[in-house]
């Protein structure tokens, strides 16, 4: 609260109220402010001989906030799954649907949504139809995992499908220059972490 003319200030209580102490005789203007309230302000006549009490009745007030623009925002961690994405070079499983499928074992989410992939589950093993070794006669061609742009033996039973963010899959003949290496010959499968 202020006083015009004497320039005094204070805040009030828990309770809202306010003192003035030893105001001389005259005409002031209170002026009242709070947060998410309209300021108001009225005149007083004061004698200087007694005390005065103002009670003020202050209306919320909302405030209009400028327009706030939302613009797509790539993760970190998936801003390489999607830039490959919208080339179209692999097969893509999306946030979307990992969420859809929550409950299920990653091998069999993939295999539903990748073909030439099938989900080993007794080994915990994804193995392609496509590599040099498939699977034909009692033979299995196991695709290379990546976890976050790192190579990793851990089982896909191990990674809660809810960790995940999204799952690309290459076969030989399209994987991506930076994941290729001599033992990637069965296929590759990249896993990357939600945000």
């Amino acid at each position: 609260m202020t006083i015009d003319r004497v320039g005094l200030e204070t805040k009030t209580d828990f309770f809202g109220d306010a003192r003035f102490a030893n105001l001389k005789k005259g005409h002031y203007t209170v002026h009242a402010r709070r947060i998410g309230y309209a300021a108001i302000s009225t005149d007083v006549d004061l004698t200087g001989r007694d005390s005065a009490e103002i009670t003020f009745m202050m209306r919320p007030l909302s405030h209009e906030l400028a327009a706030v623009t939302v613009e797509e925002s790539v993760s970190p961690f998936l801003r390489e799954f999607e830039d490959r994405r919208k080339r179209g070079t692999g097969y893509y499983v999306t946030d979307s649907v990992l969420r859809k499928s929550v409950g299920s074992p990653l091998g069999f989410i993939i295999e539903a949504r990748v073909p030439g992939v099938v989900y080993l589950q007794q080994v915990d093993v994804l193995s392609s139809t496509r590599g040099p070794n498939n699977f034909k006669g009692g033979n299995w061609c196991p695709v290379t995992v990546y976890w976050n742009g790192i190579r990793t033996d851990t089982q896909l039973s191990s990674i809660p499908v809810d960790f995940i963010g999204g799952v690309e899959f290459y076969n030989p003949g399209n994987i991506p220059v930076q994941y290729q290496w001599p033992g990637t010959g069965c296929g590759v499968l990249l896993l990357w972490p939600r945000p």
